[in-house]
């Protein structure tokens, strides 16, 4: 329990973040880095249990596959010493920087939203870095990239290209993780990380593994950023200087270094990923170290610093030795303990001489002696002086590079690549500390050191660098436990000196030519400074490319921007007629050919529903009259509904004829503010063309029914679900319980969508300035509509509580007979639009927030509903939406009936949503009332006033034609003069 215990302290962290900043302000950093301390004293204490050997783990079913049991899905928790390093990386400088941002940041100034991201920055690194089942380690990865985009965002209008950037890189890392875990754990028959790295697959198909360790990579590298990802990195430098020490020291960098630690398991002798990784990694450490040299704003130059380091390590890395591996992980250590120092204290310099341009700045060192000579420790351990820290890792990973897995010369080529590199750090390490403290030459007078309690968090980790080189022997055994987490056996002998080796002769040969450089620094480095060495940057490159899905995009859209079906339908039907030919002229489906299936016509009563839906075809293709096409849809859909019961599917069939019913109520709702007729074809050649469309449309549906009914006997997993699922489910309407049971979650993503069209409706129906469905611009409702819809409103007092009554029946009885919550909803929803079309005119039948409030209770109750089925069968024993079963009052009854209710709610909000928002009237001012989102409202808007529905006169008078309405002839001239008079604008071409 103690990994979910530290979890759940990260969690406090962020639910308490927003407390505490009310209460303490700034100094809520203390609080909060003191329970990331107690996270860390827990895995501390459980140091003894891993040097015997064993692991720490938590493990609770998630979401439960009854189909495929060894797919659940799992909140698993692995703590092993690989993962235990880094997750005490992420808590211990996590504390540090919160305790140093408790003197940086600024009073009273936004401080809640930082700690409330940082913390749930340092949860979802703890998350991933801890996840043993690779969907929990996925999203934690996708939180990640939210969290720093977000601190990266909130930095104003400075951060946002960079946050933009950051995000589009890493969720392209995403995906290509998404892509590979998906690949892992299909082949592998399970989620589970640990057994997924333990599985035979990646011995027995070396080409899966090739692709999927280049997958693996290219997510590592977006996180790392390893080129051609690395220039987001120093672009969200925007992010205040605590975001950028924790994000370089232990937060998304380390999380790329560690996924490629975690899967060297299985690709650490894959050629693709020695080479891959090494090739990337040198390569990204000296094109890095040299943009270092050129930058004169400190952040930045430890931004490219950073991604030099990184560079280093996934080099190392890539090597795949034991050793190699330990060298790596030592680096990641050392790197974590300057480089977080390094950016705090340019932090310091900052907060104190107002500028971290070197051009800025004068003789500081004097002026800062405390913070002068912490940059110096921090910078010589970036440096590789000894003795320090930096030193040891970094000729651990020479030695390293002596061993990869390239060749001899390659070897040799790799080395000399990493002695310049080495050499342009050294210089950038330099060039920090003679920029900010000895070659200005602004006058510093008013600068003073900085509050102990500034500097001294900053000046801690760096400091660390000298004493813990005199007692290297603690970390051997660290080291070795999480090498063996990823499966390969090393014993290290961290020391200072291992006698004269090529490593120390390249380390001092690089100490030689970087102090010379150094004292010809006046001339080297101001000829670097601000000099192009590419014809184009990284973020011209994706701005160019973001271009160029923007002019893609618009293309794309081109072909759908068009009320003419022919350019949609035409390319669609013409590959279904490809495809359903293709299938023909082969084997046919099966292997059995397509002719020898058809057994004829095995039910006369099937011509019916075909003679209705022929005949209401024919209608629609030649009527002119937009009014006399939607009934004629809706009698095309009645034919439907008549095959579906026809072919024993009463559930889909009822669903279908409430939905038919519903569409054409929609369908008047919005027929209204179109004109009667369809626009007249004047050309001979499109009315041709339509013709060929139609025709080629008939033929593809044909071909493809024709094609798809080669396939009469049931799947495999339709007969598993007709034969074992009324045992699971205690239900007979096996259709009923696949929605609400088996495959819940994807019905729980459907309440979703629903939702979002609830949205949806309200957006379009209320877009500003002037949205048509505005008030004023509705049309006039037609003759004696008053008086019209008295008879209708007196059948609704009996067809009402039926249609309620049915609606409770068909919801009840959905487990075991053909209903449900979907069905009933439309039958309630049918209900509400009955009772719109009884009035005489626009109202709202349900109040202005009820659709809202109706959906989202849907969802909430169907998401309790899922909570439910976890927690009845004991935390973790369970699984989300799974669902629970008993008997009472002779009845059987289910936690599904509950998620049913959710599922009957949200459809009920999304359809009051439509029938309010395209048929209530809203009174002139009220938009804010019935939207609460709607900022304004036009005042140009003509208004109407409303109608009551004891007013006998028409409402909106309105001009009508004798000749077109019969009714108006039988009208007194004194309504028949009302009707005269001018209206609001209502239909086109109306006034």
């Amino acid at each position: 329990m103690t990994l979910l215990y530290v979890v759940l302290l990260a969690a406090a962290a962020v639910v308490l973040s927003p407390i505490s900043v009310k209460v303490l302000d700034r100094k809520a950093g203390w609080p909060l880095a003191g329970l990331f301390v107690i996270g860390a004293v827990l895995l501390v204490r459980q140091f003894p249990v891993l040097n015997a050997g064993e692991e720490l783990n938590y493990h609770a079913v998630w979401v439960r596959d009854f189909v495929a049991p060894g797919m659940d899905v799992s909140f698993s928790l692995r703590g092993d010493a690989l993962s235990i390093f880094f997750a005490m990386l992420a808590l211990v400088m996590g504390a540090v920087v919160f305790i140093y941002s408790a003197a940086y940041l600024p009073k009273n100034q936004g401080n809640t939203s930082f700690y409330t991201i940082m913390t749930a920055f340092t949860m979802s690194i703890l998350l991933l870095v801890l996840a043993d089942d690779v969907v929990v380690l996925f999203l934690a990865w996708e939180l990640v990239s939210l969290a720093s985009f977000m601190l990266i965002a909130r930095s104003g209008s400075g951060g946002e290209a960079g946050s933009q950037r950051t995000l589009i890189l890493t969720f392209i890392g995403g995906l290509t993780l998404l892509t590979a875990l998906a690949i892992a754990a299909t082949f592998a028959g399970t989620t589970n990380l640990e057994a997924i790295l333990a599985s035979d697959i990646w011995s027995q198909e070396p080409g899966l593994t090739m692709a999927v360790a280049v997958l693996i990579a290219v997510s590592a590298f977006t996180k790392s950023a390893q080129f051609p990802f690395h220039f987001w990195l120093p672009e969200a430098m925007a992010a205040a200087t605590p975001v950028s020490a924790f994000l370089h020291a232990a937060a998304v960098v380390k999380a790329g270094i560690y996924l490629l630690v975690r899967f060297t398991t299985i690709f650490h002798d894959v050629a693709v990923w020695n080479w891959l990784l090494i090739v990337v990694g040198m390569g990204t450490a000296l094109m890095s170290a040299i943009f270092a040299v050129q930058k004169t704003d400190l952040k930045k130059l430890t931004a490219y610093s950073t991604v030099s380091h990184l560079g280093w390590i996934v080099a190392t890395i890539g090597v795949g030795t034991p050793f190699a591996i330990a060298a790596a992980l030592f680096h990641t250590l050392a790197h974590a303990l300057f480089k977080s120092s390094l950016f705090m204290l340019i932090g310091v310099i900052d907060h104190e001489a107002g500028s971290r341009d070197i051009r800025r700045l004068g003789v500081l060192w004097n002026k800062m002696p405390w913070t002068f000579g912490s940059v110096v420790i921090g910078a010589a351990s970036m440096a590789a002086v000894p003795p320090l820290l930096g030193f040891v890792s970094k000729e651990g990973m020479l030695t390293a590079f002596q061993d990869a897995p390239i060749g001899g010369a390659g070897q040799i080529i790799l080395l000399i690549a990493a002695g310049i590199g080495a050499v342009f750090t050294f210089t950038y390490s330099a060039k920090i500390v003679f920029g900010a403290f000895l070659d200005g030459k602004r006058d510093m007078s008013g600068v003073h050191e900085a509050p102990v309690s500034l500097w001294l968090p900053a000046a801690l980790p760096g400091v660390m660098s000298l004493p813990l080189v005199f007692f290297l022997g603690i970390f051997d055994r660290p080291m070795d436990l999480a090498t063996a987490a990823v499966g390969l056996d090393h014993e290290s002998h961290l020391a200072l000196w291992h006698g004269i080796n090529v490593p120390l002769i390249i380390s001092v040969a690089v100490l030689i030519v970087g102090i010379l450089g150094v004292v010809a620094r006046k001339k080297i480095w101001p000829a670097m400074e601000s000099r192009d060495l590419l014809p184009r940057n990284g973020n011209q490159l994706l701005h160019s490319l973001q271009e160029g899905c923007t002019a893609m995009g618009r293309f794309v859209g081109k072909m759908s921007d068009t009320h003419n079906p022919s350019r949609l339908l035409l390319p669609i039907v013409l590959l279904v007629i490809a495809l359903a030919a293709a299938t023909l002229l082969s084997d046919g489906l099966d292997g059995v050919a397509i002719p020898d299936r058809i057994e004829g016509l095995d039910n006369p009563w099937d011509i019916l529903p075909l003679g209705i839906i022929t005949l209401s075809m024919i209608g629609l293709v030649r009527t002119q009259n937009r009014l006399t096409g939607a009934v004629l849809i809706g009698t095309a859909g009645v034919g439907v509904t008549l095959q579906m019961f026809l072919l024993g599917a009463p559930d889909v069939a009822l669903t279908q004829f409430m939905v038919e019913a519903l569409a054409v109520i929609v369908m008047m709702m919005v027929l209204r503010y179109l004109p009667e007729t369809f626009h007249p074809v004047q050309s001979a050649v499109r009315k041709n063309g339509s013709i060929v469309v139609a025709v080629l449309a008939g033929v593809a549906a044909f071909l493809g029914v024709w094609t798809m009914i080669g396939r009469r006997d049931r799947s495999e997993l339709a007969e598993w679900y007709l034969d074992t699922a009324p045992d699971i489910t205690g239900g007979d309407n096996v259709v009923a319980t696949i929605i609400v049971e088996f495959r819940a979650l994807d019905t729980l993503g459907e309440l979703s969508v629903l939702g979002m069209a609830a949205v949806v409706i309200a957006a379009v129906t209320t877009t500003l300035p002037r949205f048509p469905f505005a008030s004023g611009t509705r049309p006039a409702p037609f003759g004696q509509s008053q008086l019209n819809s008295v008879p209708l409103r007196k059948a609704i007092n009996i067809a009402i509580p039926f249609l309620i009554i049915m609606s409770v029946i068909i919801f009840y009885r959905g487990h075991q007979e053909s209903g449900g919550g979907f069905p009933a909803a439309l039958i309630m929803g049918a209900a509400i639009g009955l009772t719109y079309l009884s009035r005489g005119s626009d109202e709202i039948v349900f109040g202005r927030m009820t659709p809202i409030h109706l959906t989202g209770l849907g969802i909430i109750i169907a998401l309790l509903a899922g909570f439910v089925g976890y927690w009845s069968h004991g935390f973790g024993n369970g699984g989300f939406l799974t669902a629970i079963h008993w008997e009472a009052i002779g009845q059987h009854w289910s936690t599904s009936l509950i998620f049913d209710l959710g599922i009957y709610l949200a459809v009920l909000g999304m359809l009051t949503m439509a029938i309010n928002a395209l048929g209530g009237y809203l009174r002139p001012g009220t938009e804010r009332d019935y939207l609460p989102w709607v900022h304004g409202v036009d005042s140009s808007l003509p208004t109407t006033p409303q109608a009551t529905v004891d007013d006998a006169a028409d409402p909106y008078p309105e001009p009508i034609n004798p000749s077109s309405d019969p009714l108006a002839l039988l009208n007194s001239s004194e309504a028949k003069t009302k009707r005269e008079a001018p209206r609001a604008t209502g239909r086109k071409g109306e006034s």
